[in-house]
């Protein structure tokens, strides 16, 4: 079954971001999340809410990232979308480690947005 065009819009807009945390692009790791971005990540604080928050979990992650090829690549990647919400699952590869991922992404103004971001490692507990 092909996917529908939204998925496929979702997936690219996914690949993108996931391209720009490889580039250390910290512009195209922001660009397509809305300012109200909520995410949940495997390090502390735990719950970063809006746009300044979720611009410093990523500096953290960029000052000991390699970058490049197998810094952050996604695997195994499921895409849901309807007309204007949808969610994604997956998993990244972070160097030797393996992350889950979990995205719920809305459309604001026909663009796909990602207002969700869950990281967690596998075996952890809660």
């Amino acid at each position: 079954m092909a996917e529908n065009p939204n998925e496929s819009q979702v997936r690219s807009v996914v690949d993108e971001w996931a391209s720009a945390v490889r580039a250390g692009d910290m512009d195209g790791v922001l660009d397509h999340h809305t300012d109200d971005v909520l995410m949940y990540d495997v390090v502390a604080p735990p719950r970063a809410r809006g746009m300044d928050d979720y611009r410093k979990q990523w500096e953290l992650f960029f000052e000991y990232s390699p970058g490049g090829d197998g810094s952050f690549d996604l695997y195994d990647l499921e895409v849901f979308a309807g007309e204007d919400v949808a969610w994604c699952q997956g998993m990244i590869a972070i160097v030797d480690l393996r992350c889950r991922l979990t995205l719920g992404l809305r459309k604001v103004e026909d663009r796909w947005m990602i207002a969700h971001e869950h990281h967690s490692f596998p075996g952890e507990a809660g």
